[in-house]
């Protein structure tokens, strides 16, 4: 009787634990999607918004997915009327407050596609912070709207596409 109740608290603490971990997250990651694109592009951009409802900056430090070679988090910088892509090496979300990918801004850029890309599939992603938590996302390839488009595969990514984590 009293291994059975011993085994009912160890599972009780455990479960606890689990919850308080998955529920302690300030962050939240809302309408993650990648750029659908004809199977010849090799720079493919992911979008989402990162909230952070906590009372602390976070950063993120890396992005990785299992189905592309390389994620770096990048910024549309205009130099005249030509837009490159400014790699970042981290990008801080403020508290209580939100930071928005998307076209023609911030964006994560998505190198090397280990296989085809069809409209509908899901690219799984996981964001690292400075802190460690790790949050797993899975991102919908979609086309964009033609204005949010962007014309990104016309970029220049000069300098950009060997770099390190």
């Amino acid at each position: 009787m009293i291994k059975f109740f011993s085994t009912i608290l160890v599972a009780l603490m455990l479960g606890l634990a689990a919850l308080s971990a998955s529920a302690g997250s300030d962050i939240q990651i809302r309408d993650p999607w990648v750029q659908a694109a004809p199977p010849s592009v090799k720079v493919l951009a992911a979008y989402l918004e990162i909230k952070n409802d906590g009372k602390k900056q976070r950063v993120l430090t890396d992005v990785s997915s299992p189905a592309f070679a390389q994620v770096g988090i990048h910024r549309t910088v205009m130099h005249g009327n030509m837009a490159h892509m400014e790699h970042l090496k981290e990008l801080a979300v403020p508290p209580n407050a939100s930071v928005v990918l998307q076209p023609g801004g911030l964006h994560l850029m998505l190198t090397d596609a280990k296989k085809p890309l069809n409209t509908g599939d899901s690219v799984p992603m996981t964001l690292t912070f400075k802190d460690g938590e790790k949050v797993a996302v899975q991102a919908t390839v979609r086309s964009g709207q033609k204005e949010d488009m962007g014309d990104h595969q016309h970029m220049d990514h000069s300098g950009h596409m060997n770099h390190n984590h």
